[in-house]
């Protein structure tokens, strides 16, 4: 019963590539922005990153909103990961901003 659950929620094909795809499209639906470049596809020029490079960035509206207010002038963070997935070489990027009172969004 949890193995059909996680499939209707989060495994959405058993093809990666396809079930990464329905989920960008899911989040789009859902106005997150979304930027994603496949290992197939070309990079964005002037971006230095090599062809087959997969990079999935994900910005929630309130995050958007959070950004507007805290980034100008204040402190940013970045935090990378790896290793967080069965993939192997895979690096998770948190970027942070943090508020007026010290406290990470």
């Amino acid at each position: 019963m949890t193995r059909a659950a996680q499939e209707e929620t989060i495994c959405l094909h058993p093809e990666d590539a396809i079930s990464t795809k329905l989920w960008i499209d899911r989040l789009d639906s859902m106005k997150i922005n979304v930027f994603y470049k496949d290992k197939l596809s070309s990079p964005p020029p002037a971006s230095r990153l090599q062809g087959d490079t997969f990079i999935l960035c994900l910005q929630t509206p309130f995050q958007v909103n959070m950004f507007r207010h805290l980034g100008h002038g204040g402190f940013i963070g970045i935090d990378a990961t790896h290793n967080v997935t069965h993939f192997r070489d895979v690096l998770l990027f948190t970027i942070i901003a943090r508020d007026r009172w010290g406290h990470g969004t």
